[in-house]
């Protein structure tokens, strides 16, 4: 009976058999390909995370610096700094906030790209600093500023 249903060629369409193998083919290579492609863009994710902190703490520093510096000098100051930035991290564009203290939270400067938000705590400014500002990757340069005279101390960047 088996030696029956091998002998039987009536039972097989050849061109349907083609198909379902170059089915399961492409459905094998598919699989591997996108397996492939998950692995990449999860180290692309990885090299944006680690550059927007890079980032956000070389500005969190240079602005901390700032306000040390203010703190322990006259009360008129102003000081002025100029940045530049990479136009892409992790081959992505991003934009840099730069938040006010509250008393519910510490000020911070905030990088967002892509599906990421990197947020570097600025410690050492407090509520009495008024600190705000917004900057897109595309420009290339960020300035930040600070200015502390009689009436209060601003920080921004541009």
């Amino acid at each position: 009976m088996v030696r029956k249903f091998i002998d039987d060629d009536n039972a097989v369409n050849i061109e349907l058999g083609y198909i379902l193998n170059l089915l399961l083919v492409m459905i094998f290579m598919a699989s591997f390909t996108g397996a492939f492609y998950v692995r990449a863009e999860h180290s692309s994710q990885q090299a944006m995370y680690t550059e927007f902190s890079e980032l956000g703490s070389e500005i969190g520093r240079d602005i901390t610096n700032m306000y040390i510096t203010s703190a322990n000098s006259p009360n008129n100051i102003t000081i002025y700094m100029e940045r530049d930035i990479p136009l892409t991290l992790g081959g992505k564009g991003y934009s840099i906030i730069l938040k006010n203290a509250t008393s519910e939270s510490m000020a911070s400067v905030n990088i967002e790209g892509g599906n990421y938000e990197v947020i570097t705590i600025l410690n050492s400014i407090d509520t009495n600093v008024n600190a705000k500002g917004l900057v897109y990757s595309g420009s290339g340069e960020m300035n930040i500023k600070m200015i502390k005279n009689n009436s209060g101390a601003w920080l921004w960047i541009e």
